[in-house]
Parts: C-alpha cells; sequence; structure tokens
C-alpha cells in the first residue's frame, strides 16, 4: 500500500528504481519523449516553442531520431525546420558574407555564425527532470527501501552521479549516496570479474549466470542507459 504522506514526485523515483538501471536516465528519457508528443500534437502552435527550436537549429541528433519516430511528426517537423534551412541560406548568401569569404568574413567566422544560439529544448527538459530528482533522492536516500532499490538497480550512471553530488541537498543525502553507489559499483565489479574469469578456456564449461550482460552495465554506469 503506498504512503499517503509521500509526494507524487517521491513515489515516481521509488516506482523508477524498482525498474533497475539509472532512473534518473530514465525518468528523463519519459519526460523528453512527452516533450516530443507534446511538440507534436500540442506545443507545434506554440509560437515561443517554434522560437526556441529555431534559436537551437531544432533538436539535437538523438532527439531527432526519436521525434521521427513519433506517430504524426512529419508536418511538425516540416514547420520547425523550414525557417531553420531559410535561416541557414540567409546566413549563407554571397551578399551576406561579401561573396561568402573575405578579410571581414573567414570560412571560420561563418562557421561560428551558423552555431546554435540555444541548446536542444528536449535536452533541457531532461536535464531539469534529472536535476529535480536528484534532489528528491538526496532528500530519500537515507531511507532503507530507497537505498536498497538504488543498489540493486545498480545505483546512478556517472553523469547522473556528478549532478546529484552538484544538486541541492542534505549533508548526509550526499554521504548516503555515495556509499550505496559504492555498493553498487562493488557488485559491478565482482560480475565483471566473474565474466572475465568464465571468458577464460579454463572456465568456459561453467554457464553465465547474471553476469552474463555486466559488460553491458558497465557501459551503462559510465554513460548513461536508454529504457529501449
Amino acid at each position: 500500500m503506498a504512503d499517503a504522506t509521500m509526494t507524487p514526485l517521491q513515489h515516481r523515483l521509488r516506482e523508477t528504481l524498482a525498474l533497475g538501471g539509472c532512473a534518473l536516465c530514465r525518468l528523463a528519457e519519459q519526460d523528453e519523449r512527452a516533450f516530443l508528443q507534446s511538440l507534436t500534437y500540442e506545443r507545434i502552435l506554440d509560437i515561443p516553442t517554434r522560437e526556441t527550436l529555431q534559436r537551437a537549429r531544432g533538436l539535437c541528433a538523438p532527439h531527432a531520431r526519436a521525434w521521427r519516430a513519433v506517430q504524426g511528426c512529419a508536418l511538425p517537423v516540416a514547420l520547425v525546420y523550414r525557417p531553420i534551412i531559410k535561416d541557414l541560406l540567409a546566413q549563407t548568401e554571397p551578399q551576406a558574407t561579401q561573396g561568402w569569404f573575405s578579410r571581414s568574413t573567414s570560412p571560420h567566422q561563418l562557421g561560428e555564425r551558423l552555431a546554435t544560439a540555444a541548446p536542444c529544448p528536449a535536452c533541457r527538459v531532461g536535464e531539469a527532470t534529472a536535476r529535480r530528482y536528484a534532489e528528491v533522492l538526496l532528500r530519500d536516500v537515507g531511507a532503507e527501501e530507497v537505498r536498497a532499490a538504488l543498489i540493486r538497480g545498480g545505483g546512478l550512471c556517472l553523469p547522473h552521479l556528478r549532478l546529484a553530488l552538484q544538486a541541492s541537498g542534505p549533508a548526509a543525502g550526499y554521504r548516503a549516496l555515495l556509499a550505496a553507489q559504492r555498493e553498487a559499483w562493488s557488485a559491478l565489479m565482482a560480475e565483471l570479474d566473474e565474466f572475465i574469469r568464465k571468458n577464460d578456456y579454463r572456465f568456459q564449461h561453467e554457464p553465465m549466470g547474471d553476469e552474463r550482460d555486466a559488460w553491458l552495465r558497465a557501459l551503462d554506469a559510465l554513460v548513461g542507459s536508454s529504457s529501449d
């Protein structure tokens, strides 16, 4: 039975921790996908959103690929990217660059001019989500239920651990988080050792156990994970 004293954020964090892997990766990805859904069906009509997308030159590569997978995105994509292409054409006009390249406009300067003027909006949604739940985790990690789920799931990925250690939280929360993270890393290292041992020809007759995917979890531990 759910604890009625917990906030919706606390409930969501606990439910996500139970799924394993970096909970902050999962939560950020969920909200990024929700943003792409809303961009397709609702926010495409919002002028400030369109302007932000134009300054960012659209979405970053991972989120652009994710948006392509959203049903019904074709027209919204066209509406967002047409003014971006138009702006690129305007900025690379020979007149705008004084015949493309001159003493006042070098290829390097033109390259700088073509850079994005704002971060990917979907990335900003994910980063805000991760920071919000990092602060919840720092307050709750002292609870045995949360600590055990964090360790069992492998802890946080390194990027989100760094974010959590830089987020706002109680001193005891940082200590408890780091202790749980070290316990998760120690367990992972033991499984990597066992995976490596069983790949030795002398022990290849031994069946793989839970360590069979330790190498994949090691990659996720360092760079973050996806729920795909």
